[in-house]
């Protein structure tokens, strides 16, 4: 265990300092400097979702029924007089509702989803809204809220001024434009790992197509972070909220498959538990009969995710790529983080959205390592076709598709009494002078020229952008050098000429010529 610690020590070290700064990130977004509302006095209760007149500036109920309260913020007098003088905006980080407006001084501000319906679902996003120029000191600022199952302001709001607005815009980037990127990649990463899954061998397509599932069901558990102005009846909220809390154990139930399987080519006795224990989480939350107990049930399912991070940090220790292995680490943060939030009810901003962007890179890293060696398993196949196993030279299949300039120089070349060799020497001295042949040829062109063997102890060379005088003198000192390389002073004829527009009849041109210098040697 501790080589496997060292091994990944590094890119753990990374993404825990990437998740602490993004946590960071998010804890100066939301404490903006200004005039904090610390308490709220309760104008309207009617279905006593709080126990008493004032409650603190920051809470959360959990409710039976849909509810709406009316509260009035409890100023300090005197800092909001300092602050008369310039523009403030009423600066909310985070409140749990179906329905909500501001008044100031009985006036409407800004609000958030359809009064006649109040099923609106937001409880990720902040809200920012401008205050009117003139406030008086004993203004009066209001909150309506209402909830189908919570009610609740999870960070204190904050009356800012302009110098504190881009707290609000770095939160909302966080939230909402980075929680569409995260969206968009998981949806993305889905389709292109189904696709991939279908030309892949059986053990491959079923993991691909695993991860591929795991990518879309967490797309739609990313819709339950979306702000939606409306989900229609209340029957419909209790529906759509199922379906998008539900899919993360689903999700994470073909995640644990596919990471099980590829580490040990077979899903293991713990794997099936996990797998199993995942679906009946989501099957519980499914089933839920109402809103009030699906948000009770699945804030006792979130210590599931805590087993799934455990689970999965463990089996990602036998995958042996530090790269991935920091990316699935990151998500483990991420989801460790959002399960103790959900399962004490912290209040604290979800970071699932970053995790599973985060899960996006490490599939995509893996995606790029297997196209890699596709390609390098492809391109040596190709290679061996196309190469002779004995002199590394090309064969003539290498000539098909090539195309050649009128400005490239043919050189054929056939041994001289090479079969006098094979029958005196033996064979294996017939092929090293074929391979001393080859590379004594290679030393003096250049990478793009071609060597071709075109069959027993004859030769083609093509040399680019090569004149024909300048061929010679190559193939002047390649003879020589061939001539000395060896005991028994080997020899070959060649002819050489220019492109003829036409690959056959230049072979054949440069054949004639190569048996003219064999004949004048005879």
């Amino acid at each position: 265990m501790r080589g496997y610690f060292s091994y990944y020590m590094k890119s753990s070290s990374y993404s825990l300092a990437f998740f602490l700064s993004l946590l960071l990130l998010f804890r100066w977004s939301i404490a903006a400097d200004g005039i904090l509302i610390e308490q709220w006095q309760v104008l309207r209760d009617s279905n006593q979702v709080f126990q008493s007149e004032i409650v603190d500036g920051r809470f959360y109920r959990v409710i039976k029924k849909p509810s709406t309260v009316r509260l009035r913020a409890i100023l300090d007098s005197k800092k909001l007089k300092n602050n008369t003088n310039q523009p403030l905006y009423i600066y909310i980080p985070q409140i749990d509702t179906s329905y909500f407006a501001v008044y100031l001084d009985g006036q409407i501000i800004g609000s958030f989803g359809f009064e006649n319906e109040r099923t609106a679902h937001v409880w990720y996003q902040p809200f920012i809204f401008k205050l009117p120029e003139k406030i008086a000191v004993d203004s009066n600022i209001e909150f309506l809220i209402s909830g189908v199952y919570e009610i609740g302001i999870d960070f204190p709001v904050t009356i800012i001024n302009e110098t504190q607005k881009s707290k609000y815009a770095v939160l909302y980037f966080l939230t909402s434009l980075a929680l569409s990127i995260a969206t968009g990649l998981a949806l993305t990463l889905s389709v292109i790992l189904y696709s991939i899954a279908m030309n892949l061998s059986n053990n491959k397509k079923e993991i691909y197509r695993h991860l591929a599932i795991a990518s879309f069901f967490a797309t739609v558990w990313l819709f339950d972070l979306f702000a939606f102005p409306t989900m229609g009846s209340v029957t419909t909220f209790l529906i759509l909220r199922k379906i998008f809390v539900a899919s993360g154990y689903l999700g994470f139930a073909a995640l644990l498959y596919a990471i099980d399987k590829e580490v040990s080519s077979s899903l293991s006795k713990t794997g099936k538990v996990m797998v199993a224990t995942n679906f009946i989480g989501a099957a519980s939350l499914l089933f839920s009969p109402s809103n009030y107990l699906l948000k009770e049930i699945s804030n006792n399912v979130a210590l599931l995710l805590l087993a799934n991070a455990v689970y999965l940090f463990f089996k990602s220790l036998k995958m042996y790529s530090r790269v991935l292995m920091g990316f699935i680490m990151f998500f483990i943060y991420a989801v460790l983080h959002d399960g103790i939030s959900m399962f004490f009810s912290t209040g604290t901003k979800l970071l699932s959205g970053f995790g599973i962007a985060s899960m996006f890179a490490g599939f995509a890293y893996t995606l790029v390592q297997e196209y890699k060696q596709m390609v390098v398993q492809i391109t040596m196949s190709h290679i061996k076709s196309i190469t002779d196993p004995l002199t590394n030279a090309y064969n003539r299949g290498a000539l098909s598709g090539i195309v050649f300039s009128p400005d490239d120089a043919f050189v054929y070349i056939d041994m001289d009494r090479f079969k006098e060799i094979n029958d005196k020497h033996g064979h294996d001295t017939g092929d090293e002078i074929l391979k001393l042949l080859v590379s004594t040829i290679k030393r003096n062109i250049r990478s793009n020229d071609m060597v071709v063997r075109m069959g027993g102890d004859e030769f083609l060379v093509v040399l680019r952008s090569c004149p024909v005088n300048k061929a010679q003198e190559i193939f002047e000192k390649i003879s020589k050098e061939f001539y000395l390389s060896h005991i028994l002073h080997p020899k070959f004829s060649y002819g050489i000429v220019q492109y003829q527009f036409n690959l056959e009849k230049t072979i054949r041109v440069v054949d004639d010529l190569m048996y003219k210098m064999k004949e004048s040697r005879r």
